[in-house]
C-alpha cells in the first residue's frame, strides 16, 4: 500500500511540475541571465588568492572625502607553467555614468620585479620567481586608479559609474636551450 502511494505522489509531482513549467509567465516577472564560462589551460591560471574563483563586481574606493580619485588594489594569483607571462588590457578601461566618464584610468600589476603599468597597446612581460613542483605560483597586486570627471556647466558629476576591466594574460614559451 505504501509503495503505491509513493508512486502516486511521484506521478502527481511530475504532473504539477509539468504544469508549472508550461504555465505562461505573469507580466510582473523579472528574467535574469547569468553567463557561465569555464576554461582549462595547462600553461596559465589566473584567480583570486584562494585559487578557485575570480572577481565579479568590485567597488572602487574614494581616496578621501573630496572624491576626486578612486582606487582599488586586488590580490591576483597567477600560476604559470613557465616563469614568464605577458599581461595587458584587452580594451582601455572606461568608467561612465552615461553623462560623464572617469579620467586618467591607470591599471598596474605588482610583482617581484616591481609595479608594471598595463595598457591596451603594449603587453608587459612579467617574470615570476616563486617556483613550485609544477610551475610558478605568485600573488600579485592588481592596482586600479581613476580620477573623477570635472563638472561641465550645471550637469552634476554625481552618480554611479561603471565599466569593465578586461585584461589579457598570455603564457610565454620557455626559451629553448
Amino acid at each position: 500500500m505504501k509503495i503505491s502511494q509513493l508512486i502516486l505522489a511521484l506521478g502527481m509531482g511530475s504532473v504539477l511540475a509539468g504544469t508549472v513549467v508550461a504555465a505562461p509567465l505573469p507580466a510582473d516577472t523579472v528574467s535574469k541571465k547569468i553567463t557561465l564560462t569555464a576554461q582549462i589551460n595547462d600553461a596559465i591560471f589566473i584567480s583570486k588568492p584562494d585559487g578557485s574563483t575570480w572577481y565579479g563586481t568590485e567597488e572602487l574606493d574614494a581616496d578621501d572625502y573630496k572624491q576626486k580619485q578612486f582606487t582599488k588594489t586586488l590580490p591576483v594569483r597567477i600560476w604559470t607553467k613557465n616563469a614568464d607571462f605577458n599581461a595587458s588590457l584587452a580594451q582601455p578601461l572606461k568608467m561612465s555614468n552615461g553623462s560623464y566618464e572617469m579620467v586618467n584610468a591607470k591599471v598596474s600589476l605588482g610583482s617581484a620585479q616591481g609595479e608594471k603599468a598595463l595598457s591596451f597597446d603594449t603587453a608587459q612581460k612579467i617574470t615570476q620567481v616563486v617556483s613550485t613542483g609544477d610551475g610558478y605560483d605568485e600573488v600579485h597586486d592588481l592596482k586600479i586608479s581613476v580620477d573623477a570627471p570635472t563638472m561641465v556647466g550645471a550637469l552634476s558629476t554625481n552618480g554611479s559609474y561603471s565599466g569593465d576591466l578586461v585584461m589579457l594574460f598570455e603564457p610565454v614559451a620557455a626559451a629553448k636551450p
